[in-house]
C-alpha cells in the first residue's frame, strides 16, 4: 500500500526515477527521491496524535498556510526547500484515498541530529534562529495554529483525555496547572507573537555549504519566539550548548524573556507527551523519564519557581 501511495503521488509530479528512500515517519511519510526531491505523505505514523493542535482547522489550509510562510522566507533571503508544483501547477496533490502530498526540491546537507554539535554549530544554530525570527517578524497567513492560551486549553484536554490511556491522575492534575500557568504567561506576552517554526530541533536543522538551513516547518505557527529557543533547549542538551545557543541568539539580534521561555519549555514537555504518549507509554523508560520531568520542571513551575537561571542552568535537575 506504501508503494501505491508513491507511485500514485509521483505521477502528479511526472517524476520517474529508479531510487526511493524512506528518510523517516512522524508526523509525515517523508522520501528521497533520486537526487533531485523531496516527497513527504501527510500520513502520521500510528500513535502520533497531532489532532489537539489543531482543533476547528482544516489541514489542507494549514499546509497552504505552511507553504506560504516558506516562501516568504525564501522572499527574505534564507535558504529554505523550495516547493515543487505538480502537473496542475498546485503545490499541494490529494490522493485518491484523501492524503495530502507535497513535494520539494532536494536541498544537499546533514542533519544535525548526526553530528557533533560542537561550540561553533550550537552559536550558529542560535544566529539562525534569531535570522528567522526577524525575517518572520511581520508576516501574517491564516489559518494557523496559535501556541498560545488556547493552545493551553487545547493541550490541557488532551492531558485530560490521556488518563483513560493510563496517566495518572495525580500527574495529570499538575500538568494541567502546568497549562494554566504557561497560558496565563502567554496570554500576557501575545503582543510579542509572531509566525515561529514551532519543532526546530536538531533534526530539523541541516548543515548545508552554504550554512544552516531550517527543514519541516509541520509545526509552525503564532507564537512567542521563546517556543523555539525551548524546543531547541529540549532537544539540544548541556548547559555549555544551551549558552552557545543563547549567545549566537543574542548576538544576531534575538532577545531572551525566562519567564516566558519557562512556560514554552513545561508547555513543550506537555505537547511532546500529548503527541507522543501512545507510544512512549510502551517504553521501559518512558515511566522514569516521566517521573523526573515532574520533580524537575513540572512541580516547580506549578509552585512558582523558575526552571532556567540568567545563565541558563536548569535550577531543579537532580545529579
Amino acid at each position: 500500500m506504501e508503494r501505491n501511495y508513491i507511485q500514485e503521488a509521483l505521477a502528479h509530479y511526472n517524476i520517474t526515477v529508479p531510487e526511493i528512500e524512506l528518510l523517516r515517519h512522524n508526523e509525515n511519510l517523508t522520501y528521497r527521491v533520486g537526487n533531485e526531491y523531496l516527497l513527504q505523505i501527510h500520513e502520521p505514523v500510528e500513535g502520533f496524535s497531532t489532532d489537539f493542535f489543531y482543533e476547528g482547522v482544516e489541514r489542507i489550509e494549514i499546509y497552504k498556510a505552511e507553504l506560504a510562510f516558506q516562501a516568504h522566507l525564501k522572499k527574505q533571503g534564507m535558504q529554505i526547500r523550495e516547493a515543487v508544483e505538480n502537473c496542475h501547477g498546485e503545490c499541494i496533490t490529494k490522493l485518491q484515498n484523501g492524503t495530502y502530498v507535497t513535494v520539494s526540491k532536494w536541498l544537499e546537507g546533514e542533519s544535525l541530529d548526526k553530528l557533533e554539535l560542537n561550540a561553533e554549530i550550537c552559536y550558529q544554530i542560535g544566529e539562525m534562529l534569531a535570522c528567522l525570527h526577524q525575517k518572520a517578524k511581520g508576516f501574517r497567513v491564516s489559518p494557523v495554529k496559535s501556541y498560545g492560551k488556547q493552545h493551553c486549553e487545547c493541550t490541557k484536554k488532551r492531558i485530560q483525555a490521556l488518563e483513560n490511556q493510563g496517566l495518572s491522575a495525580e500527574l495529570s492534575a499538575i500538568m494541567q496547572k502546568c497549562c494554566d500557568c504557561a497560558g496565563a504567561v502567554l496570554e500576557k506576552a501575545r503582543d510579542e507573537f509572531q509566525m515561529i517554526h514551532g519543532d526546530l530541533s536538531a533534526s530539523n536543522i541541516l548543515q548545508t555549504p552554504d550554512g544552516l538551513v531550517p527543514i519541516d516547518f509541520s509545526f509552525f505557527g503564532m507564537g512567542h519566539p521563546m517556543y523555539d529557543l525551548a524546543v531547541l533547549f529540549g532537544n539540544i542538551g548541556g548547559l555549555v550548548r544551551r549558552q552557545q545557543m543563547a549567545e549566537g541568539y543574542r548576538d544576531a539580534g534575538g532577545t531572551i524573556r525566562y519567564d516566558v521561555l519557562d512556560a514554552c519549555f513545561v508547555l513543550t514537555l506537555l505537547d511532546c507527551l500529548g503527541i507522543h504518549y501512545e507510544q512512549w507509554s510502551k517504553q521501559e523508560w518512558f515511566a522514569p523519564r516521566l517521573q523526573r520531568w515532574h520533580q524537575e520542571n513540572l512541580e516547580p513551575y506549578v509552585q512558582g519557581e523558575r526552571i532556567y537561571a540568567d545563565d541558563l542552568y536548569l535550577l531543579h535537575v537532580q545529579g
